[in-house]
């Protein structure tokens, strides 16, 4: 009798470790993709802001060196002082290699090459791709006196004759550019190295930073467009998570050359 009651028990032992194994079973099973999930994601966020943090760096590199450069020197020199046949060569034609070779090597003094030159050596080759996902490096100088823009450069005076046409985006309204507001973004002039993007910052944006006692001044802003593709590619959800993720990082800085007189 006794040994019945002995082996019931450990039956009933037996047979709860059994069922808590199951239990977990079941729990891991639940809990598995929701933790793989989160996992993927967290991947994903960290692969969004380190390509985020790269390409905002490279537009502060390049706009601290043109805080050093003058754009008047943009109307007297050509890029390429070793070809003269093709001055300002088209860089859409290149492919990445020969565009950051021709950075690295040409000889120039045009303000928005040697800006916009700086910012593509520090992306790493083959990231930008223009012609598929419209990425592009665009640069705008802007001068202001009592809190008010009095000109945006490219002014239509500093554009070469020998330039691509595709470079220069924007309306020939004037120095100040008047017609560049929220709701017509593609009048705001500025400089495109590929030709595809224009400035987003219009007139009465840049103008709500400023202080109408503020001293006479200009800055350079340097806008990098790039699409950022996902990482592991699960979270696409049409135009709500696009797939790639349009960025835009850009940079700011003051550039005394181009101060108003």
């Amino acid at each position: 009798m006794e040994t019945r009651t002995r082996h019931s028990s450990t039956e009933r032992r037996y047979e709860r470790g059994q069922q808590g194994r199951g239990q977990s079973m079941v729990e891991t099973a639940i809990m598995l993709p929701i933790l793989l999930i989160l996992i993927a994601g967290i991947v994903e966020i960290g692969a969004l802001g380190n390509e985020y943090m790269i390409f905002h760096d490279a537009a502060r590199e390049a706009a601290r060196f043109g805080a050093n450069l003058d754009p008047e020197l943009t109307s007297q020199y050509p890029f390429d002082a070793h070809n003269p046949d093709d001055p300002f060569p088209d860089v859409r034609s290149m492919s990445p290699t020969q565009l950051q070779r021709m950075c690295q090597e040409g000889d120039t003094t045009n303000f928005y090459y040697e800006v916009a030159c700086l910012a593509y050596q520090n992306i790493p080759l083959g990231r930008l791709d223009w012609a598929v996902n419209q990425d592009d490096i665009v640069i705008t100088v802007v001068g202001v006196r009592n809190g008010q823009i009095v000109q945006r450069w490219p002014l239509p005076a500093h554009k070469h004759p020998f330039d691509r046409d595709y470079h220069f985006k924007g309306a020939d309204d004037g120095d100040a550019n008047p017609t560049c507001t929220i709701t017509q973004t593609v009048n705001c002039r500025s400089w495109s190295l590929f030709g595809v993007r224009h400035s987003e910052f219009d007139n009465d944006t840049l103008t709500q930073r400023l202080r109408e006692e503020a001293p006479a001044t200009a800055f350079v802003i340097v806008e990098i467009f790039h699409a950022v593709p996902h990482f592991t590619g699960l979270f696409t959800i049409g135009e709500i998570i696009p797939n790639p993720i349009p960025t835009r990082p850009y940079a700011i800085f003051p550039v005394s050359a181009a101060e108003p007189k």
